[in-house]
């Protein structure tokens, strides 16, 4: 258990960790920060050519797990804040300020709260804190690189749970839709074909979708974000392309396959009805570039993952937090996370542990409650403990 000095020495790193600016593609302030401090405690640092920084404790254990929070921050926002949104203001019993939920406060309290085990290695397994870029949008393809080098047998993702042990999370894809018109002066609109007309049909199809619900994650979801009419603005002319965008939260049944193919369905449908309807659906894909120069296209599904109660990771994990005096109730994601690389693509026993609540992140005067950072700091070296020495 931390010390009050350590409890002083953890906010203020956590401070150091929010002042420093870390949009997508620019946490090269902020991953130089986490590997000094990594040095100074006593890790064996790493940084990969994507720019993650891995801090590693190596003990005498046969186990391994892997922390990880992502150094990445969504930007500020139109939004006015009381706070200064790179001060990391102290008032009360809060820190404000972007990235301190979502998630500079849990990557402190892990790197800090298990650096703090460096002299006692050797009764460890193996412990890496992992500092992953470009989360924000893309979940889950720099852990899957992280964890293709290192090979943990389980995972922890530090975002917020209010400390309860989340077995599970939806999934998320990105779906684009368009439909393909002919173009006509508004004064003759018959003499075109309407693509706003046709995706309008399209929408009204998709929300009579039947989608399903699973007793943990509840239900996978389908909700329009976004719609575009070209040519924008019209000037007399019939719309002839229309352009929309689905947010789709997957369950662990849903594939590429499924999740496309309800909706391809309907663009079948409605073109075997109307010889003049043309349609497509596709996953959206994402070209990211980290700060180190390094490029990778994110295609937008990220797969849902869960695990029983009894799993031995999960069961482990409790067990641990229970016997430091955390409730350590269960609980699940219902936001997109890293998980779904580690968990859903790899297939690599994971857990979610983190300090605060997930309604904190992407908002105004962002906060984390300081009981919370610290009991997340002990919370991480007693999972340390646990999980780096179980056989899996």
């Amino acid at each position: 258990m931390l010390t009050a000095r350590q409890e002083e020495e953890l906010i203020d790193f956590t401070r150091r960790l929010v002042q420093a600016q870390s949009l997508t593609g620019q946490e090269g302030e902020v991953a130089g920060l986490v590997q000094a401090q990594m040095r100074q405690m006593g890790y064996q640092v790493s940084v990969d050519d994507w720019g993650n920084v891995v801090g590693t404790l190596q003990g005498r254990g046969q186990g391994s797990v892997l922390f990880d929070a992502h150094m990445d921050t969504v930007p500020v926002g139109r939004e006015q804040w009381q706070q200064d949104p790179f001060g990391g203001a102290l008032l009360g019993s809060r820190m404000y300020g972007r990235g301190t939920s979502d998630m500079k406060g849990a990557l402190a309290a892990a790197l800090y709260g298990i650096g703090l085990l460096a002299a006692n290695a050797d009764t460890l397994g193996t412990v890496h804190v992992s500092a992953s870029v470009c989360e924000e949008p893309a979940e889950g393809p720099a852990l899957v690189h992280v964890c293709e080098r290192l090979r943990p047998g389980c995972v922890v993702i530090q975002e917020a749970t209010q400390l309860r042990v989340n077995r599970g999370q939806r999934g998320r894809a990105e779906i684009h839709i368009e439909t393909f018109g002919k173009p006509a002066h508004s004064s003759t609109p018959h003499l075109g074909v309407n693509a706003v007309l046709h995706m309008n049909q399209v929408i009204g199809a998709i929300a009579a979708l039947p989608l399903p619900v699973d007793a943990l994650l509840g239900p996978a979801i389908l909700v329009l974000t976004d719609i575009k009419s070209n040519p924008y603005p019209g000037l007399s002319v019939v719309p002839y392309g229309c352009h929309v965008t689905y947010d789709r939260r997957l369950l662990v049944e849903d594939t590429p396959a499924s999740a496309l193919g309800q909706i391809q369905a309907i663009l079948d449908r409605l073109a075997r009805a109307d010889p003049s309807f043309k349609g497509e659906a596709r996953l959206a894909e994402t070209p990211v570039t980290t700060y180190t120069g390094a490029h990778f296209v994110h295609k937008a599904f990220a797969p849902a993952w869960k695990y029983p109660e009894e799993h031995p990771v999960v069961a482990a994990a409790v067990g641990a937090l229970r016997g430091i005096g955390q409730a350590a109730d269960y609980g699940h994601y219902n936001f997109c996370t890293n998980g779904s690389g580690s968990a859903g693509v790899l297939g690599i026993p994971t857990i979610g542990y983190g300090p605060g609540r997930e309604e904190e992140a992407h908002i105004a005067d962002e906060y984390l409650a300081l009981d919370q950072l610290i009991a997340a700091a002990n919370g991480y070296q007693a999972l340390a403990r646990s999980l780096s020495c179980l056989a899996l």
